[in-house]
């Protein structure tokens, strides 16, 4: 599985449950979207999508 930034980043160590819900999709699927997240209040906040990112990899996981 492969989850990549519009400039080519790789994303998958920020976000190891999109891997995982992946693994139930048929092979050779393809799909094309924006990451988002709210924060309590419901709103869009790119700064909490940021700290996910730099994050990624042994601490990275929902939530944060």
């Amino acid at each position: 599985m492969t989850l990549r930034s519009k400039r080519g980043t790789e994303l998958a160590p920020a976000f190891p449950e999109i891997r995982t819900g992946a693994t139930h999709l048929p092979d050779a699927t393809a799909l094309d979207g924006k990451l988002v997240v709210w924060d309590a209040t419901g709103r869009l906040t790119f700064e909490r999508l940021q700290n996910r990112l730099q994050r990624r990899g042994a601490g990275a996981g929902p939530g944060g």
